[in-house]
């Protein structure tokens, strides 16, 4: 004998409510409400218990999701070889990809063209050489020791990638004329200014940072805060 599974069907539009999504805006048939309560309810005398509908938890606010700042300021003025760097350190967690273009440091003319990068931590350089002389790129750490040391031929490519904080020093074993300086920093932000001193920094996450100005050997720090916007910063006098 077929036993036929029996429910209440007016506790359906109550079960409904609590089963489908909040926020579902199609009307469903009477016929699909009491499928839906022969579903929740199942086979049984009495009516089903509803418990309370599902709460979704909202995901936390990523970098992308947030007003971004800018800023724009002037440091120290450089010359014809040195420029002023500016790192912002923040005071608050934030997470801050990595630049999606990888510098390159090619040998052309017996130099290394530029003779100066700053890149983050993490970030890969590209060692090429453009000419025909055979060169090398060897690496030092700033307590002199070697990182690596290869040989560079026309059209060769050779990348690195820079884990830590430090300052490097690149020389060719073939031509000691040539060298040139790498800059490896932890701060999420970091920029070389003009040689006039004038510098840009684009999506700053906002709050309050800790800025270093470097020239040359010397270095000196400021508290700013960043809000979403221009933000225009003086840090030529620090």
């Amino acid at each position: 004998m077929l036993t036929v599974c029996s429910a209440d069907v007016s506790q359906a539009p109550r079960l409904l409510a609590a089963w489908r999504p909040a926020g579902h805006a199609r009307r469903l048939s009477r016929a699909a409400a009491v499928a839906a309560a022969l579903l929740v309810g199942g086979c049984g005398g009495g009516a089903p218990e509803v418990g309370p509908a599902p709460v979704l938890e909202a995901e936390a606010p990523t970098a992308q999701d947030l007003a971004l700042g800018q800023v724009v300021g002037a440091a120290p003025e450089g010359d014809a070889i040195i420029r002023a760097i500016v790192l912002l350190d923040p005071q608050h967690e934030v997470d801050v990809p990595l630049p999606g273009v990888l510098p390159v440091m090619d040998q052309i003319g017996r130099q290394f063209v530029p003779r100066f990068i700053l890149v983050r931590a993490g970030q890969t350089i590209d060692f090429t050489n453009s000419e025909d002389d055979l060169h090398t790129v060897h690496v030092k750490d700033s307590a002199g020791e070697s990182i690596f040391n290869v040989a560079s031929i026309n059209g060769n490519s050779y990348t690195h990638t820079f884990e830590v904080g430090d300052e490097f020093t690149v020389e060719c074993n073939t031509h000691t004329e040539m060298s040139a300086d790498i800059m490896v920093v932890d701060s999420p932000y970091a920029v070389v200014a003009e040689r006039d001193g004038s510098f840009t920094v684009s999506d700053v996450v906002p709050g309050h940072y800790t800025a270093t100005v470097i020239i040359g050997k010397e270095r000196r720090t400021h508290e700013v805060e960043i809000v979403a916007g221009r933000n225009e910063v003086d840090l030529a006098d620090l």
